[in-house]
């Protein structure tokens, strides 16, 4: 193997390392941030408040997924060219191709999601300063897809400095203009009659339209120096990306684009399709329990598991799109990253699943008040059953993410068609347990639990035909060979916690003595674990990666 091969594959191998780390840095920073937020705001802000503003986050979020995930899964698909700048104007011309399906995007989501819905007529525009909180909204709903050709770009240079330092200072600002807002104009300004719910509301939107335009200015200033830098002959323009596509796409990633496009629309109806069902089905202050309780439930979600998923996305793609890489080489690299990951994934999962059960309500009571505006709801036992919900959210990530990395066109139209008989059968499932059944939110949280264990175990069926003709064989035998051991561990771990710690009274923590004291089964449980895959923990991703001389 020559030189210049091993230095590209070092060098792809570096970056995904590096933008791992970066990304997950931002993630907690930020997430730090909206987590003080919204700690800062929940004893005084009712849940009708955060159920109102749940909504209008989903309708700027949907908007956004619909107008540019396809878009954004595609352009990690183009192929790395012999002249490097074709491959980054395709890039470029892709992102494009957001701000095109954006508007009709917007339209179809504002009246099926917007001005049909009952919290839109109902309570949203019976609020003060409602106009101007739907504006906003649309603003920065603008403002973020006119820089995605930049984002993609960036994305697909594994430039995951600049996207990690713009998202932090983007937050940084969303969250002091929200708590600016909530925390002293509405509660100083704003007291008579409803217009604080329609102030707080409003505070809420213009902290989103502040991150989309700290965003917008930060990544076009650095695309004006990085344009000069790299000397980009950027020569595509909007109106002809919508006129000439054949001379601006690579004809197979469009192929590919279009695969993507129909799998995310049932895949956000199953991902977000909780949120949707509840927006149509519960009341306003079963939105807001329900925003709350997912709120700090998926934390480590979004601290950790989200940014893995995204550069495990990227790294794959560029592993198996490298021209250099023959196939032996990405079978054995991807392999080998998949069993890391997953393993890791697993036994976190296991920590999460003893510590967050057990001592998640009690924690969640203390943060918000046993006495205050949330005392009269179900939040504090809704929240032990999401903790258990969180494994089956991680692992559907990660082998989503395998899955659209390693999946031909033809196999991504498969699971395009799967995605829309699930689709039928959850939101189906979903309304006979929460309205016919009245099992309200508990009911919405079983519903999720089937829908990502359908999607987990068809991802993990496509991985184990993608590598049976390879010398790697994936099996439902060998992830329970593995897993056996640690499963064990926290079986013996929870049933001696409730005999001496809890006395078979309970298994949820009442008080600070039996948190310190299952904080330490906690502890060990994890040292355990580390115990158990020393020899996992201990390779490096130099190790992981490595090539035989050829």
């Amino acid at each position: 193997m020559t030189k210049a091969v091993l230095k590209h594959k070092e060098n792809v191998v570096e970056l995904s390392a590096k933008g791992i780390s970066s990304l997950v840095l931002v993630q907690v920073v930020t997430k730090l941030f909206t987590f003080i937020l919204n700690q800062g705001l929940v004893r005084f802000i009712t849940p009708q408040v955060f159920g109102l503003a749940a909504y209008v986050e989903l309708l700027q979020s949907t908007i956004l997924f619909f107008s540019r995930e396809a878009v954004r899964l595609s352009a990690q698909r183009i192929p790395q060219r012999k002249t490097k700048w074709k491959s980054l104007q395709e890039t470029i011309n892709l992102g494009f191709l957001a701000i095109v399906i954006g508007a009709p995007v917007t339209l179809v989501v504002g009246y099926v999601q917007g001005y049909r819905s009952a919290n839109f007529q109902d309570h949203l525009l019976h609020l003060p300063f409602s106009r101007i909180a739907i504006g906003l909204l649309l603003a920065s709903v603008a403002l973020e897809l006119a820089i995605e050709p930049i984002y993609c770009l960036y994305q697909y240079e594994l430039k995951f400095s600049e996207r990690s330092k713009y998202e932090g200072v983007a937050v940084f600002v969303k969250c002091a203009v929200t708590f600016f807002g909530v925390g002293i104009l509405s509660r100083k300004l704003f007291v008579v009659g409803n217009e604080f719910d329609g102030a707080a509301v409003l505070s809420f939107a213009s902290g989103q339209f502040a991150y989309a335009l700290t965003l917008a200015v930060l990544y076009s200033n650095s695309f004006v120096k990085y344009r000069n830098v790299k000397n980009l002959p950027v020569r595509y323009a909007l109106h002809r990306v919508v006129a000439s596509h054949s001379k601006c796409f690579d004809a197979g990633v469009l192929q590919i684009f279009k695969g993507f496009f129909v799998q995310m629309i049932f895949k956000q109806l199953l991902t977000e399709g909780d949120k949707i069902v509840i927006s149509h089905v519960c009341t306003i202050e079963e939105q807001g329990t329900y925003a709350v309780i997912s709120n700090y439930g998926s934390i480590i979600a979004r601290l950790l598991f989200q940014p893995l998923e995204e550069s495990t996305r990227l790294m794959l793609t560029k592993i198996t799109t490298a021209v250099t890489k023959t196939k032996e080489d990405t079978v054995a690299q991807s392999f080998t990253y998949i069993k890391m990951i997953s393993l890791f994934y697993f036994n976190l999962c296991l920590c999460i699943l003893l510590a967050g059960v057990t001592n998640g309500p009690f924690l969640l009571k203390f943060m918000l008040g046993a006495r205050g505006h949330w005392a009269d709801t179900n939040i504090f036992e809704l929240f032990a059953l999401y903790v258990a919900y969180m494994p089956f959210l991680a692992f559907n990530g990660v082998l989503e993410a395998f899955f659209t990395s390693l999946g031909t066109s033809r196999d991504l139209q498969k699971y395009s068609l799967f995605m829309t008989l699930l689709t039928v059968a959850i939101l189906g499932m979903s309304y006979c347990l929460i309205s016919v059944l009245n099992l309200g939110l508990q009911g919405l949280l079983f519903a999720n639990m089937a829908n990502m264990s359908m999607r987990i175990g068809y991802c993990f069926l496509a991985l184990r035909n993608y590598y049976s003709a390879t010398d790697y064989k994936l099996s439902l035998r060998t992830v329970l060979h593995y897993i056996g051991p640690s499963v064990f561990t926290l079986v013996v771990v929870w049933v001696g916690q409730y005999l001496f710690v809890f006395h078979r009274e309970s298994i949820l923590t009442k008080d600070w003595i039996e948190l310190g004291k299952s904080a330490i089964c906690s502890i060990y449980l994890l040292a355990n674990l580390m115990i158990l895959e020393r020899k996992n923990l201990s390779h490096t991703v130099a190790k992981v990666f490595k090539i035989k001389d050829l």
